[in-house]
């Protein structure tokens, strides 16, 4: 069976779509009796700077550009897709292709699309909270619209969506009016795993050590922690520390505060090495499709504090391997930390919990369920 595979990687492949494309794209190669076809979509060069120019606009004082939305880019990318597919017809035949994202309609073949939001659901959040969620901020709501309007079209025609929650799955039922039959969750793989745990260097730390990831820093919550995180220092314990990576400056007014370690946009394998010395991984996001990070955490035998919002409960069982705030008030944020750095039981669950976080939240097993789906939607066209 072969199988094409739709993505733009921009500039690095391994960072595409935060990385999680690329692994998606290295698992669903290595399996058995399928042929992957990469089918690069990437507007490159002086094509690219010219949509940003021609899409520039003045937010908060600072020059942005809102090309990702705009139909030249978009028919460009889908005139990328058609260039590869004509090529690769020359040489072979796809029996499906895999979309990363709505990239376009595509006649003639099967095709699937894997994704973690809809517009349905960043329309739902601007109306909701008054304001766009981070990163969407310089488009206004008869954009988001506009935008909608190419994702139905292509949510009309494909084979099925894969979504990464169901939470997704659930909004593109009752909000987008998709049937749920040519819905499938299939969540997410953790990009950052245990090579091996180092117990040595767990034991030989000091403090007790609280991790936060994100670059995004107010949207995944990170003034929260900092607030709570005084709290515990002054009331609690002064033997914390609070590492912050993804953060190239500090976000807040004044200056660091004492005990927090401020990293920066880092490597992989500095990340995993703070997952394997962590107690407690700690991101009450506002907004968040999936959550990554909390299934890497897990991975590592991590407990985890997130939000009762989005995707986040589909991951986080209260009490089990974490916590989840329901709120913006950094005492209670503080309160349910020091219950997590006291639960005894709960370090020693997932210790034995994370073979099976592993197992489930790998990007082999993604790709299994994803190409199982395909092969079966082929199995009835032929039939």
């Amino acid at each position: 069976m072969n199988i094409g595979f739709a993505c733009d990687w921009g500039e690095n492949r391994g960072k595409a779509w935060s990385g999680a494309a690329y692994s998606l794209y290295e698992s669903m190669k290595k399996l058995d009796g399928f042929n992957l076809c990469d089918l690069d979509v990437n507007v490159k060069g002086f094509e690219l700077f010219l949509y940003k120019i021609l899409n520039l606009k003045l937010y908060k004082g600072k020059i942005t550009t809102k090309y990702g939305f705009s139909k030249l880019y978009l028919n460009s990318v889908k005139k990328n897709l058609f260039n590869n597919l004509n090529k690769f017809k020359k040489m072979e035949t796809l029996d499906t292709i895999l979309e990363i994202g709505d990239i376009s309609i595509i006649k003639n073949i099967p095709f699937f699309i894997y994704q973690d939001l809809s517009l349905d659901l960043l329309i739902k959040e601007l109306k909701e909270n008054s304001k766009p969620m981070s990163g969407y901020e310089i488009y206004s709501l008869n954009e988001l619209y506009k935008r909608r309007e190419w994702q139905l079209k292509i949510y009309e025609k494909c084979s099925g969506v894969f979504t990464m929650s169901k939470w997704l799955a659930n909004s593109l039922v009752t909000d987008t009016g998709l049937p749920s039959k040519k819905i499938h969750v299939v969540h997410a793989g953790a990009n950052i795993i245990p090579d091996k745990i180092n117990y040595h260097l767990i034991e030989k730390k000091r403090e007790s050590i609280i991790l936060f990831i994100g670059r995004d820093f107010f949207r995944k919550g990170g003034d929260i922690v900092v607030k709570a995180f005084k709290i515990l220092k002054k009331k609690y314990s002064s033997n914390l520390k609070l590492i912050i990576i993804g953060q190239k400056y500090w976000p807040l007014n004044g200056e660091i505060p004492d005990g927090v370690v401020l990293l920066g946009d880092t490597s992989w394998e500095v990340i995993r090495k703070y997952y394997m010395m962590a107690d407690l991984y700690c991101m009450p996001s506002r907004f968040e499709a999936f959550g990554i990070v909390f299934t890497e955490a897990l991975s590592f035998g991590v407990p985890c504090i997130g939000r009762k919002l989005c995707a986040m409960p589909e991951i986080i069982k209260p009490g089990i391997n974490g916590y989840l705030l329901d709120n913006e008030n950094p005492k209670n944020l503080a309160e349910i930390i020091v219950k997590v750095l006291e639960d005894v039981d709960m370090k020693f669950r997932m210790k034995k919990l994370s073979k099976h976080y592993r197992e489930y939240y790998s990007w082999n097993r993604v790709a299994s369920d994803i190409v199982k789906i395909m092969k079966y939607d082929q199995i009835k066209i032929n039939c």
